[in-house]
């Protein structure tokens, strides 16, 4: 039996010789963007050398506990995350399906047959006959050519890259949960302005009636100055219904119901950060886990060529099996053992079609991660210029502020000095309330880029422990 299998092995190692064609070898870990990388980003900033500062939490640089809270809460009830840790799971156990493909498998089976010939001679068994059957089988394919070494690699790259979305989701959570907190203080403090604001409008306004009374103003001003506390009142429902939604979708993102969660009143807008270690381009592969979910994914197609190829190649068995059997003692033993080979011959070019196949899809994957960090740079370099420009713009809304306030005030004492009609403490007033309402608004979007800015570098956002959901180094 055994001179047999070592001709089997030496007819497909001639097989091989004879086709002519070298197996597949994977890329490994060496896959790059198509596209190049950079050697520094457009955007010049302070630190953009540098990789000091790239540890702990992203949000922690906000200093502000309420939102530390918030974010751990999210990041541990989220059940969008607890769908991608579900997914982890999926992925490792195919993982695991693909290892144990390259051992061999051992079936035992057992089986107990009892016969009657129909005819009563000893009344207790009506001549019964027992016959007792067990058995055991192995069955083994060689991977001569690595066809299951290579699924096995290509299924433990995808469950990485699982893993690598599920990094991914937490840092959009992260920065979801942290959008809504700002927006909703931003709210919160708009609301505080438009109150008020409307204390303000309702002063003007009975001021306004009073020196109508004595024949010092028109109907016209009191008229505006109506309009506008209208105006300014009819704002309110607006932002307390904005408020109620952001805290709607703020509970949905911490795994609660909405309205369940803790009511957030705290109006305060934190003071922008210093700005993170920005680092190099490169770094972006590194740091961002779509990024290295997509290369994964790269590794795990190329593999893919490599079992498509090797599905060219003979396939190789042994194996071999023990049965004893007996009447009902297990009295006799039958031992067998086989070797086979198997070598496609002709399928009209389907095995081919295969590899065209999957070298086709190894260049989208590869087009696909170019694309990605493409865009990847394209992100942090719009985030950059417009944090920027958002700072230069709040600035100047502020310093705007000051002009108008300062030609609120002169209008209004030429209107209660009786040089002025009321229109130009009207239109001073209308524009100081909306460059305040403004302030408040630019300051909010401020923090939102600086969100954006984490997002698109990767965090930092520490890698949690997942030895509980996948053993991916076995």
């Amino acid at each position: 039996m055994f001179p047999r299998l070592r001709i089997l092995c030496c007819l497909a190692g001639l097989s091989m010789a004879w086709s002519g064609c070298a197996l597949f070898g994977p890329r490994g870990k060496t896959v790059e963007p198509q596209s190049g990388i950079p050697s520094a980003y457009q955007e010049s900033v302070a630190g953009a050398d540098s990789e000091l500062g790239w540890s702990g939490e992203w949000w922690e640089s906000f200093d502000d506990p309420v939102l530390n809270e918030l974010i751990e809460t999210g990041l541990d009830s989220n059940f969008n995350l607890q769908a991608f840790a579900a997914r982890i799971e999926q992925a490792d156990a195919l993982a695991r399906q693909a290892g144990a493909r390259l051992f061999p498998t051992i079936d035992a089976s057992a089986r107990d047959d009892y016969e009657w010939d129909g005819e009563t001679v000893a009344p207790a068994t009506r001549d019964r006959e027992e016959t007792v059957r067990l058995g055991a089988l192995l069955d083994w394919e060689i991977d001569f050519f690595g066809r299951l070494s290579s699924a096995r690699a290509a299924q433990k790259l995808q469950a990485q890259a699982t893993v690598e979305d599920w990094r991914d989701a937490r840092l959009l959570l992260s920065s979801a949960i942290a959008e809504r907190y700002f927006e909703i203080k931003e709210q919160r403090r708009q609301l505080e302005v438009i109150r008020a604001q409307i204390g303000i409008n309702e002063s003007l306004l009975k001021l306004t009636r009073l020196r109508f009374g004595q024949g010092q103003s028109s109907v016209v001003a009191v008229l505006q100055q109506r309009e506008q506390l209208d105006e300014t009142k009819a704002r309110v429902p607006e932002v307390e219904a904005r408020i109620g939604q952001l805290q709607y979708t703020l509970d949905a993102l911490l795994g609660l119901t909405p309205g369940s969660g803790s009511e957030i009143l705290n109006s305060r807008l934190l003071d922008l950060p210093p700005l993170p270690a920005i680092g190099l381009p490169a770094s972006l592969l590194q740091r961002r886990p779509d990024l290295r979910a997509a290369r994964q994914r790269v590794m795990a197609i190329d593999y893919g060529v490599g079992e498509a190829i090797a599905e060219q190649f003979p396939t190789i068995r042994i194996g071999g099996g023990v049965n004893w059997r007996g009447d009902p003692e297990l009295g006799n033993s039958i031992t067998s053992a086989f070797a086979s080979l198997s070598a496609p011959l002709f399928a009209a070019g389907e095995r081919r079609a295969e590899v065209r196949r999957q070298k086709a899809r190894l260049e989208e994957a590869l087009a696909d991660y170019s694309d990605r960090f493409l865009l990847a740079l394209v992100e942090v370099e719009s985030v950059l210029l417009l944090e920027r420009k958002l700072e230069e713009r709040l600035v100047l809304v502020q310093k705007q502020l000051v002009t108008a306030q300062a030609l609120l005030e002169e209008s209004r004492n030429r209107f209660s000095q009786g040089l002025t009609d009321y229109l130009p403490v009207f239109t001073s007033l209308n524009i100081v309330q909306g460059l305040e309402r403004d302030v408040v608004s630019a300051q909010k979007d401020v923090l939102s880029s600086r969100v954006a800015l984490h997002r698109a570098l990767g965090g930092p956002i520490v890698e949690p422990d997942i030895s509980n959901l996948v053993s991916l180094s076995q």
